[in-house]
């Protein structure tokens, strides 16, 4: 509306302007003429009406009461016109005497020459010329600054796109033409291009507003397990678009609904469902399915070994999403309807399951008469909703499934091991494939090309011919099990490296068991004596890790062998990348000897620096393994290794990570980084506390009472190195974070306790207040207990493990440090730490979320709170006016029946005690 205004008060200026030169000029003419009245006199007097009501059009703009809707030159032109045309309506107000022709004219003439003498008029339009030369000056610069910041703008748009990978190029390379071939030459031309600008820049806005919410969308590991999947042989797997060999091309090009792949582990169904997903036959059949309407594929790949958005549900649908609208931007502003509208305060949130289902209910309920959607999800059986083990039905994932494929437009190829819950469900049709019993010529064709064509295989082949006897025996051992036969050619290369013969090759083929698991305890034996305990040590933080390790990490765990202590002990320094690439060098090959390829390293697409090369499993199974059989013990109890706790090694590899950060580099990304160290190393010393705490629970001894000390000292040393590191800001680092959804005012006031109290470090919590309980009193900002009862916290970690519900132990521990539950928040408009609570619960239990993990905690804390002094009966005012008391939350939240009655009855008791009390009080006075 801004830009509304001021061009059109320019174009009522500029009109005025030329019409009021116009009319002084002929005034100017007719002032000595004595003729009578003319076609071109009756031309003047219409223009003088015309200069009358631009006039009083400039005086209502310049009286606009927000002057910085306008440009502040122009407003000041528009000042000065507005003296003029004032003084121009007085002389023109006075020439209405008459009705006639001849006598309007010779009233208009008499007046001129009344009001004027010929130096007055030529004044007054020199004044006008002067006004209009500054006006067209100032539509000139105006033009030219506007293309200017609209061209950067877009400049920067265009960057951010090549990250975003988002279809919106084209546009704004087609706005950059357009505003490149823009120039101004006069005012009515720059009007128009003012004009012309401003809706370029609101194209620009919109595509703006487009980049940032698919921003919000994108997270650091979106691509790392598609581009980890290894593709084993370029030349497999394109048997599946022949018509008799599966049904997987007619589905494409006429089917519905669900295609599943199910194969047993290491078959490779990941590698195949990365094939599917990135071939152009597959775009191309499925063109047919979608007719005059554009297929959009999009993809997803549960990874079990990674972090939680990799193998979650919300991994899940923002991954789609995001690269669903990445090429259908246009799509933005209807399926995330609600965050476009209140952009300014949401376009930045982290995205939640409801708001993400409603953005798929949107995408499948929209008349997308050009777009059609398929969907490539690999490893449904990786989905873990987030956590490390996963022992539920798999119904919450296959239900979500199956609502979006509901929609005529979407149809979903999956993949998984063939169990029940998938067999049940995706089973029962023709629309399936079975893959080991179809792979045997990939098979073939790959032990050809790997083994068969290497050097020293054929000059051996040449002196043995048995030699050719060993690619059958492979292919037949198999199974269909492709990862066997990468690890059993992987093998057989390096013995033949070693000049191994026939006989050799064959004994080696003999002792590899065709079970993948017996294969990997195999490969586990075979790792020298000398290096096992280093073995054990990287075995056990690779399985308790969140999400794959960087590979400086195994530097540091070597060091710790040296120097437990190392990590407090070290400085803050930046590692060079010289530096970085010799640490790579060397520690490449001494984790393949200490691992035998159970892990391997890979390059992490977007990460620089020390992130840049990350250590995994070398499959899913791999971890699977180490998980399911504890093999890891099993070989501990026959080889001698010192005792070492996992977590705590995590935890100073964290610190000492964190330390090597160049901060220097503020960017975006440093912030990522140091909040992915900082919330792992409390993720980690969390688990230290919840393994003491359940030890201490189970009358058991724990190993060893100082680690959670040594956990503490560590946490310490982070917020030290971290606030001596980020002290330019002025504020407590933990204040660059950002807050969930808006909801948690801050102001610079959080504090590292805070941060811990949040990540639920209760044992840390309490040993630091019993140190110095001031800080309970002391902290500014959101009190202690509000963290508490409302830790829900960004992170770029994603650690679901942490529920989001309150932190049970650490609010009675504040209750009984005196906490005061009936704490009144000025940055919450003076409400309590208890209506705040009761707000969050109110919200949460309406909010379609599945709050039956934490729900027992939830009525817990009502409890404790109540009896340690929350006020009751508590009514709050809902943001449409319905007002709620506690009864209408603790009902809507769903507690049990005996919970739900142990509240009702502290409310009972306490309003009974406010009886008497108030009895008491008006008795005595």
């Amino acid at each position: 509306m801004a830009e509304l205004a001021a061009i059109g008060l320019a174009s009522n200026i500029l009109q005025f302007l030329e019409l009021g030169i116009k009319l002084y000029s002929k005034g100017r003419a007719k002032y000595q003429s004595v003729s009578g009245i003319s076609e071109e006199d009756e031309e003047l007097i219409t223009d003088t009406q015309r200069v009358r009501s631009l006039a009083r059009l400039i005086h209502e703009g310049n009286s606009i009461p927000d002057k910085e809707l306008i440009e502040v030159h122009l407003y000041e032109i528009a000042r000065s016109c507005d003296v003029v045309a004032t003084a121009l309506i007085d002389t023109l107000d006075e020439l209405g005497v008459g009705t006639g022709r001849n006598r309007r004219w010779e009233s208009f003439r008499k007046a001129l020459r009344q009001e004027f003498k010929k130096t007055e008029i030529e004044k007054r339009e020199g004044r006008l010329r002067n006004l209009r030369e500054n006006l067209i000056l100032h539509l000139v610069t105006t033009s030219s600054n506007r293309q200017s910041v609209t061209l950067t703008v877009v400049q920067n748009l265009k960057g951010q796109n090549e990250k975003l990978e988002a279809k919106t190029m084209t546009k704004l390379e087609s706005i950059q033409s357009l505003l490149q071939n823009t120039q101004a030459s006069d005012a009515n031309r720059s009007i128009e291009i003012i004009s012309h600008l401003d809706q370029l820049a609101a194209e620009v806005r919109s595509v703006q507003r487009q980049q940032k919410i698919l921003s919000s969308l994108l997270f650091s590991k979106i691509k790392q397990r598609h581009i980890a999947i290894q593709e084993h042989h370029k030349a497999t797997f394109h048997w599946i678009f022949t018509a008799n060999k599966t049904q997987f091309c007619e589905w494409l090009e006429r089917g519905d609904g669900f295609f599943w792949i199910s194969g047993k582990a290491g078959s490779g169904k990941s590698t195949l469902m990365k094939f599917l997903a990135t071939h152009s036959d597959t775009q191309a059949k499925l063109q047919t399915w979608g007719g005059p309407r554009r297929v959009v594929m999009a993809s997803h790949f549960f990874w079990s070994a990674g972090n939680a958005m990799q193998k979650s549900l919300t991994g899940l649908l923002q991954t789609l999403l995001y690269q669903v609208l990445k090429e259908c931007p246009e799509l933005i502003e209807v399926v995330c309807d609600a965050r476009w509208k209140n952009f300014e305060s949401t376009h930045s949130d982290p995205w939640d399951d409801a708001e993400l289902l409603s953005a798929f209910n949107e995408l499948s309920h929209q008349n997308l008469s050009s777009l059609k959607f398929c969907f490539f999800i690999d490893g449904l059986d990786e989905y873990t909703a987030g956590a490390k083990r996963y022992h539920g039905t798999f119904s919450e994932l296959i239900e979500v499934l199956k609502a979006i494929s509901s929609s005529d437009s979407i149809k979903i190829c999956i993949s998984s091991r063939p169990w029940n819950a998938f067999n049940d469900s995706f089973g029962q049709g023709n629309w399936n494939l079975q893959l080991e019993s179809v792979t045997k010529e990939d098979i073939r064709r790959y032990v050809q090309d790997e083994l068969t064509s290497d050097p020293h295989f054929q000059h051996l082949a040449l002196r043995d011919s048995r030699c050719t006897q060993i690619p059958d025996t492979i292919v037949t051992r198999a199974q269909g099990v492709f990862l066997w036969v990468y690890l059993v050619v992987l093998s057989l290369k390096r013995g033949l490296s070693d000049e191994d013969n026939y006989s050799d090759l064959q004994q080696r083929l003999n002792q590899l068991p065709d079970d993948l698991e017996e294969y990997f305890r195999h490969m586990l034996q075979s790792i020298e004596t000398v290096y096992w305990d280093q073995t054990t040590r990287i075995f056990r933080v690779a399985i308790e890790a969140e999400q794959s390790l960087p590979l400086l990490g195994f530097e540091f765990l070597e060091q710790e062998m040296v120097d437990p202590g190392y990590a407090i002990r070290m400085e803050t320094q930046p590692l060079s990348a010289k530096a970085i690439a010799i640490i790579w060098q060397r520690l490449k090959k001494r984790l393949n000897a200490r691992c035998r390829d159970l892990l391997y390293v890979h390059d992490e697409a977007g990460e620089v620096g020390l992130l840049s090369f990350q250590v995994d499993f070398l499959h899913r199974t791999v971890r699977d393994f180490f998980l399911d059989t504890n093999v890891i013990d099993e070989i501990f109890r026959q080889r001698p290794t010192r005792q070492f706790n996992p977590h705590l090694s995590l935890c100073k590899m964290m610190l000492a990570l964190s330390k090597t950060l160049d901060v220097n580099n503020t960017n975006s990304e440093v912030f990522n980084h140091i909040f992915i160290l900082a919330d792992s190393l409390m993720y980690y010393a969390w688990q230290i506390e919840k393994n003491c705490l359940q030890s201490s629970q189970d009358g058991e001894n724990h190993q060893d009472q100082s680690r959670p000390t040594e956990a503490f000292n560590i946490l310490d040393e982070l917020d030290r190195s971290n606030s001596e590191l980020l002290k330019q800001f002025g504020f407590h680092w933990t204040n660059l974070k950002d807050s969930p959804k808006g909801m948690f005012q801050e102001y610079g006031q959080k504090t590292f306790l805070a941060s811990a109290i949040q990540s639920r470090l209760s044992m840390y919590v309490e040993e630091r207040l019993r140190q110095n309980l001031a800080q309970l009193r002391q902290k500014r900002g959101r009190p202690l207990l509000d963290y508490a009862l409302r830790p829900t916290m960004v992170t770029p970690l994603r650690v679901l493990s942490l529920e989001e519900g309150p932190g049970l132990r650490i609010v009675k521990l504040l209750l009984d440090f005196k906490a005061d539950p009936n704490h009144s928040v000025y940055v919450y408009d003076g409400k309590t730490v208890w209506e705040l609570f009761l707000e969050a619960c109110f919200q949460h239990a309406g909010s379609g979320l599945d709050i039956d993990n934490n729900v027992e905690d939830i009525g817990a804390t009502i409890q404790l709170m109540i009896s340690h002094g929350a006020k009751t009966p508590c009514s709050l005012k809902l943001d449409d006016g319905t007002v709620v008391d506690i009864t209408d939350i603790v009902d809507r939240l769903g507690l049990s029946t005996y919970q739900t009655g142990q509240i009702k009855q502290l409310i009972e008791q306490n309003g009974s005690k406010q009886s008497v009390l108030s009895w008491i009080t008006s008795w005595v006075s």
